[in-house]
């Protein structure tokens, strides 16, 4: 276990030192070997990155941090990711997302009942789409795990406001998921397909 963990720092001047620690920290990392890397992982300011992942004001600055604690303190950072679920922009919450559910990451079994709810939250209530589709094939994957997850994904099908989301979660409830990018781009060349019958 990685010592020193932390999700936040009482007081703005210690929010304020931990952004500036981990945005320093991780400059230094990417641009180092890969034995430079190796040594900075020991002495990294995990505590630090955990606050800034969900507190930096840069959006890039939260994403690089989620992805360096998904890689090198996910299981002390379930809790960090789990509220990153809920940060405003896209990519950071898809970073979130992938680090919560990333079973390769871990050094200890995935929890479901840690991982599920969060992941019914994004479910039901993210405001992208393509977010919305991507946890369906996670919950439906936890399922023997937790039968809520199972539940979630039954809901969507039924019932959920955007057909899109219908479509995805009986596609995954039957056995045949289709990533959001390739739905995407299928329903582009039928479209492209019908707007080329159409005569002019």
């Amino acid at each position: 276990m990685v010592e020193g963990l932390r999700t936040t720092k009482p007081g703005d001047e210690a929010v304020a030192d931990d952004l500036f620690e981990a945005t320093a920290f991780l400059r230094r990392f990417s641009s180092g070997t890969a034995n430079q890397r190796s040594r900075l992982v020991r002495k990294a300011p995990f505590a630090a990155i955990q606050t800034a992942a969900l507190r930096h004001p840069n959006a890039f600055v939260r994403r690089g941090c989620l992805f360096f604690l998904d890689h090198y303190a996910n299981d002390q950072s379930m809790a960090v990711f789990g509220e990153a679920l809920h940060d405003p922009v896209d990519f950071v919450r898809n970073m979130a997302l992938h680090a919560l559910a990333c079973e390769a990451c871990k050094t200890t079994e995935l929890c479901a009942a840690d991982v599920v709810p969060g992941l019914i939250t994004v479910l039901e209530s993210d405001p992208s789409v393509e977010m919305r589709t991507k946890v369906i094939p996670l919950l439906l994957r936890l399922q023997g795990l937790d039968e809520r997850a199972r539940a979630a994904v039954e809901r969507a099908a039924l019932s959920d406001s955007d057909r899109l989301i219908r479509q995805a979660a009986g596609d995954g409830l039957a056995g045949r998921f289709i990533p959001p990018r390739k739905r995407y781009e299928r329903s582009q060349r039928r479209h492209a397909r019908t707007a080329a019958r159409i005569p002019s």
